[in-house]
């Protein structure tokens, strides 16, 4: 039998049929983004044209003709294998195989050795295989068994193969990077073997490797418009800007959003926010009230899945959730690690730094990542900006040494003068707060609810089930009492979620107490009229702030922001721990700074914007904080991750936000729904259809929580996890835990262990 030069069984794909489909998106590409900076076009179709010829080996042709001869309408075509004259030997993967079909002689007058390093290796390494030790092995094949195959190849694009050269070794000894490569040497490899990887992707994938931006800017002006509106000072400045990096500060309110959307333009965009519940509102915005449609936008974090089946009537759009992944739609809204994590230069990073390279990013709510995070995400813009890349960070509060470490890695930006939303050319004042010197208590929310929609943000879990309890024994028959936090399972949580935004809707005039956590602090819409919180961060604050006077003048004498910043110890969740949820010194020097702004003012004191981004400045400058923890953690992982050696990493080892969390189901709920859950965990395993297998998850999903691993662990210890879970598939089994939940308080920490089982702890 004559080798058929198989390249997919789905098909029955040939190379020559595949390498076409590549070199149809490769030209897409080009047209569609022509100046893509730091790539020599030529070197990318020799990749695409030559990286998939090692497939012709005996072993990769038999694997598929096995598979393709179990299939019947197939089954004559292929009734038997290939002579393979090395069965004692193991497959070579063909990536290591495809560079010496390459004709090197003729490529030598044309390129430069670095320039065919670049290419032999983007082909070697196009897949992360295990390293090949011994390349006697791979010789022989060349010379030995591919050799035989080569006068049958014909395919018209490249001239006919008269030999083979197993001597290309000498281009891939040397991997790129290394000590000696020059940082063009290193730019132009990340892009050609970063696109070569996209292609490849694509094209097997059946999706378009790119889809272009049509019109995100008319679309967006259309939006302003319609409502009466034309570009504001901060969107014209963005308008002007688009081809800088730019660092904005700007009230919340003047329309950062539609400015953020101006800026991308008609270019490949991506548009980061640190909240799933964010970016998941950010996404129906920009398809349905911009009208820029579902097919140019893509939803991208770890539920995508599940966000796109509740919009498409429980249907999965397999193509628009693989260009999702593949980020070939026009506009991304996403969370930081589904982009980042490139700077670890894990096997295959190439692809995601590429494809920023010829994009916009937006980074919104930048206060709100962890030190580490903000470390990660400079190095990210580091390496991206170095590429070609633009970015423009829009936020409401930034805190200033971000930047002094941004300028350090000699990141260049425009940084105009903050701002502010102004009414008859006044900055705009919204809000009056008092400082209160001791714990939060419901002393003073109780002689002041009436009437009134209340916001009340602690920070932990366990505060807010604390005032909760409080207030529903004092209030219970006088006003709505509600409790928002992290530990509710999904289905709850998002029940919860739209109970809060309709209450927190300006033309909703129903009153009530809402006790939450750090859940509502940035980018929800709601408006309430009077909050109650203790202080984490100034930051944080004035995040907090935001939820209350959203957009409204503040009233003469109206006190609308009450701060606890405690008494005798921290407020909840701050201490000088791991699991403090911000640092010690930030929370004192908050505390200093918003005690000597009020000062002696009884009545408490007005603050607008202004004042507020002047708080963040002496509090998160480099000054104050170059001795603190915050400070050091970030300057060391910006040196930690900048030292990581390309490939130390495999993908998988990445882990962003260094949070381990468990997923789990709580007992009572297992219990309640358990026909309901066994019936999808019978249509996990029986099925072969993936959208019903993705449903039949989801269900499950739907009654799991997060919680962090060490609460996990303690729960383990107490005896309240005994072994029993749900499984999912071979990677995931979702262990139940017998800890009190209800959709009234979510999932209650009992203080004992199980033997020592209190029933009346069931109400804590």
């Amino acid at each position: 039998m004559k080798n058929p030069f198989l390249a997919k069984t789905e098909n029955k794909e040939t190379i020559i049929e595949h390498t076409e489909k590549l070199l149809e998106r490769m030209e897409a590409l080009k047209h569609i983004y022509s100046n893509i900076k730091n790539l020599d076009w030529n070197i990318l179709e020799l990749a695409c044209l030559y990286h998939d010829l090692g497939k012709m080996n005996t072993k990769f042709q038999n694997k598929l003709i096995r598979k393709l001869r179990r299939v019947k309408e197939y089954t004559d075509e292929f009734p038997e294998d290939l002579q393979d004259e090395f069965t004692n030997m193991e497959e070579i993967p063909h990536g290591y195989l495809s560079p010496a079909f390459l004709p090197k002689d003729e490529l030598k007058k044309k390129f430069s050795d670095d320039e065919l390093r670049i290419l032999y290796q983007s082909i070697y390494f196009h897949h992360s295989r295990k390293k090949l030790e011994n390349h006697n092995e791979l010789k022989r094949i060349v010379n030995e068994d591919l050799n035989k195959y080569i006068q049958d190849f014909k395919f018209d694009r490249i001239k006919s193969i008269e030999k083979l050269n197993e001597s290309f070794i000498r281009y891939i000894k040397r991997r790129i990077p290394d000590q000696y490569d020059t940082p063009e040497t290193i730019r132009q490899y990340i892009m050609t073997k970063g696109l070569l990887n996209k292609i490849d992707y694509a094209a097997s994938g059946g999706i378009p490797i790119e889809v272009k931006n049509e019109n995100l800017f008319e679309k967006t002006n259309t939006y302003l418009s319609s409502g009466g509106f034309k570009p504001n000072e901060l969107q014209e400045y963005m308008i002007e800007n688009q081809d800088k990096n730019n660092v904005i500060i700007a009230s919340t309110g003047i329309g950062k959003t539609e400015a953020s959307l101006f800026w991308i333009g008609n270019n490949k965009g991506f548009f980061t926010l640190p909240l799933k519940v964010s970016i998941n509102a950010i996404y129906d915005r920009v398809v349905d009230k911009i009208k820029f449609g579902k097919e140019n936008t893509g939803l991208l974090h770890s539920e995508t899945s599940s966000e796109y089946l509740k919009r498409n009537n429980n249907e999965l759009d397999i193509e628009y959730y693989d260009q999702t992944k593949q980020l070939s739609l026009p506009l991304t809204i996403c969370t930081l690690d589904q982009l980042v994590d490139f700077i670890f230069k894990y096997e295959g990073y190439e692809l995601k730094l590429a494809t920023l390279s010829y994009s916009k990013l937006i980074i919104d709510e930048i206060q709100m990542y962890s030190p580490e995070l903000v470390a990660f995400l400079i190095v990210a813009l580091k390496y991206i900006t170095e590429l070609g890349g633009k970015f423009s960070i829009v936020t409401a509060t930034l805190p200033p040494i971000f930047l002094d470490f941004m300028k350090e890695q000699n990141i260049v930006f425009n940084q105009p003068l903050p701002f502010y939303k102004k009414i008859d050319g006044k900055v705009q004042l919204r809000h009056k707060l008092k400082v209160f010197e001791e714990d939060i208590n419901t002393d003073h929310i109780k002689k002041n609810y009436k009437n009134k929609k209340v916001l009340i943000i602690v920070n932990t879990v366990k505060k807010a089930q604390e005032i909760y309890k409080k207030l529903k024994l004092d209030l219970d028959n006088e006003t709505e009492i509600k409790l928002f936090h992290s530990r509710f399972i999904k289905k709850d949580r998002s029940k919860k979620e739209n109970m809060i935004l309709d209450m927190g809707k300006l033309e909703i005039k129903r009153t009530g107490i809402w006790i939450t956590t750090q859940v509502v602090e940035a980018s929800l819409d709601i408006d309430f009229d009077v909050l109650y919180t203790e202080l984490s961060d100034i930051a944080g604050l004035l995040q907090r702030m935001g939820r209350v006077y959203r957009n409204r003048d503040l009233k003469e004498g109206l006190v609308n922001i009450y701060v606890y910043v405690g008494k005798d110890k921290f407020p909840s969740g701050i201490g000088s721990g791991d699991q403090s949820i911000i640092d010690k010194d930030i929370f004192e020097l908050s505390k200093q700074a918003i005690l000597t702004y009020v000062g002696d003012e009884m009545n408490g004191k007005e603050i607008d914007e202004k004042v507020k981004m002047e708080l963040v400045k002496q509090v998160y400058s480099k000054e104050r904080l170059v001795e603190s923890n915050y400070y050091k953690k970030i300057k060391e992982t910006i040196k930690h991750v900048m030292d990581i050696k390309a490939y130390e990493f495999m993908k998988k080892e990445v882990n962003l936000r260094n949070i381990e969390n468990q997923i789990v189901i709580p007992k009572n709920i297992y219990e309640e729904n358990k026909e309901f859950i066994q019936n999808n965990l019978h249509t996990i395993q029986e099925t072969s259809d993936y959208n019903k297998k993705l449903i039949a998850k989801n269900e499950i999903k739907e009654f799991t929580m997060s919680i962090p691993k060490y609460q996990y662990d303690e729960a383990k210890r107490n005896g309240y996890i005994q072994g029993d879970f749900i499984e999912l598939d071979k990677y995931n089994k979702i262990p139940i835990i017998s800890y009190p939940y209800s959709f009234e308080k979510g999932l209650t920490r009992p203080q004992k262990k199980l033997d020592e089982f209190d029933e009346d702890l069931q109400f804590i």
